[in-house]
């Protein structure tokens, strides 16, 4: 029993640390990418705040919870003035999320094949696979995740405004699908997919 309480408290504190890991690196590099893209002289911050300095400002609790128990999930998205920003920088932002995401899998993946240390090896093992899984459910365009504010970026005006003012029933919705049990359920062949993905960069078969 003492052995099943601290094998379950180990995977928390694997998850929860891999969680933050790739919720931080994803948006420090969505921002390094972002304000590349836009020049080095027009700030990001007029549009959203600052990167924040603590990792833990990412974390969404049932972003978190869902990886935890279902290996997918969302982290918590940054807050973005959506009537000011203009929808290309809007379309560069979201995309530069997902794009994080993916190449920070393949890194969190290399890091983990080359560890000598078990510790290092399980923790950049789910956050490689973790990784890989955020950057695929961010594709889905239901608020918070980048998906929504892609096709935001291609909505007329009125419809912008529209989608804006209900941006906060897609968090309900995603509730609703994952009390129901009908996300787990779609989720559960990509989840495999990603999985047999994450190992074939790390052990070299699929």
């Amino acid at each position: 029993m003492n052995q099943l309480v601290l094998s379950a408290l180990k995977n928390v504190i694997y998850g929860f640390t891999a969680y933050v890991l790739i919720s931080w690196s994803r948006e420090f590099f969505r921002c390094l990418f972002y304000r590349i893209s836009v020049g080095l002289d027009d700030s990001p911050n007029r549009f959203f705040p600052l990167l924040k300095k603590s990792p833990i400002g990412y974390v969404d609790p049932v972003g978190l919870i869902t990886f935890l128990f279902f290996d997918f999930g969302w982290t918590r998205a940054p807050l973005i003035d959506y009537l000011k920003i203009r929808k290309r920088r809007l379309l560069l932002f979201s995309i530069y999320g997902i794009v994080s995401s993916f190449l920070l899998g393949i890194i969190y993946g290399m890091v983990s094949r080359f560890s000598n240390s078990p510790v290092v090896f399980n923790l950049f093992y789910i956050a490689s696979k973790w990784s890989f899984t955020l950057s695929i459910v961010s594709l889905i365009p239901l608020p918070p995740l980048d998906g929504s504010r892609i096709v935001l970026a291609f909505l007329p005006d009125k419809s912008y405004e529209w989608y804006i003012k209900f941006n906060f029933y897609g968090i309900l919705f995603m509730l609703g699908l994952l009390v129901l049990w009908i996300l787990p359920m779609i989720m559960h062949p990509l989840v495999i997919f990603i999985t047999n993905v994450t190992n074939f960069i790390i052990f070299g078969n699929w």
